[in-house]
């Protein structure tokens, strides 16, 4: 019987990002994906100098599987500069996040997202309790928090449901809503590139539930 695999954990909330070559345009190439997991093991080796042991435990996985997840890394940033094509850093299908949700503990000093303006939760309900949606683009609303201490509210999504171009009208409603960031379990490259263009940051909260991603930025 197989093994089963390890959730890999970070300590913060990170930003799923796009990193596009000078000049490039649309079409000129798919993006080269890379879950920000790997990034992070990468980060902490080859930009922190930790070595790859305590990298692994600080991520909660086995020597040999930091190993895969740095070689990826490396691999995928190599393809990319080569290929001349983004890279999408979003979160890996076993990402799971595990902040500390307090802000007097030092949040800030240890780079995590200060808060300001307004978000948007993907999630199937107002429900505290309720998981953060693992995809952005169709999920079945969002609980939008206009400022710190405003009252959520939860709006349905025009992407649930749509067979295609999910993630285009997702990010059109959101942008009318006037939020600043966008909370979701994944994104995926084209959503990436549309909230980029619309001055949306996008946020991996994989693992966490309403109330926590709520708590986190206020």
């Amino acid at each position: 019987m197989a093994r089963p695999q390890k959730a890999r954990k970070m300590r913060e909330l990170p930003s799923a990002v796009m990193y596009s070559p000078a000049g490039w345009a649309s079409g000129e190439g798919e993006a080269v994906e890379i879950a920000i997991e790997d990034f992070e093991m990468m980060r902490l080796v080859d930009g922190r100098g930790f070595h790859l042991v305590e990298a692994a435990e600080k991520m909660g996985v086995s020597r040999s599987t930091a190993g895969r997840m740095l070689e990826r890394a490396r691999r995928g940033i190599a393809m990319g500069i080569e290929q001349r094509v983004p890279l999408c850093l979003d979160a890996g299908e076993e990402l799971i996040v595990e902040p500390e949700l307090k802000w007097s503990c030092g949040l800030c000093e240890s780079g995590a997202v200060e808060p300001r303006g307004g978000i948007a939760v993907a999630c199937c309900d107002d429900d505290l309790s309720s998981p953060v949606e693992k995809i952005f683009g169709r999920s079945p609303g969002f609980v939008l928090v206009p400022k710190v201490g405003a009252v959520p509210r939860y709006v349905e999504s025009p992407g649930f449901g749509v067979k295609r171009n999910a993630a285009d009208l997702t990010v059109a409603f959101l942008k009318k809503q006037g939020v600043t960031r966008v909370v979701a379990g994944r994104f995926g490259s084209h959503a990436l590139e549309l909230l980029a263009k619309n001055n949306l940051q996008a946020v991996v909260a994989g693992g966490l539930h309403l109330g926590q991603a709520i708590t986190y930025f206020e």
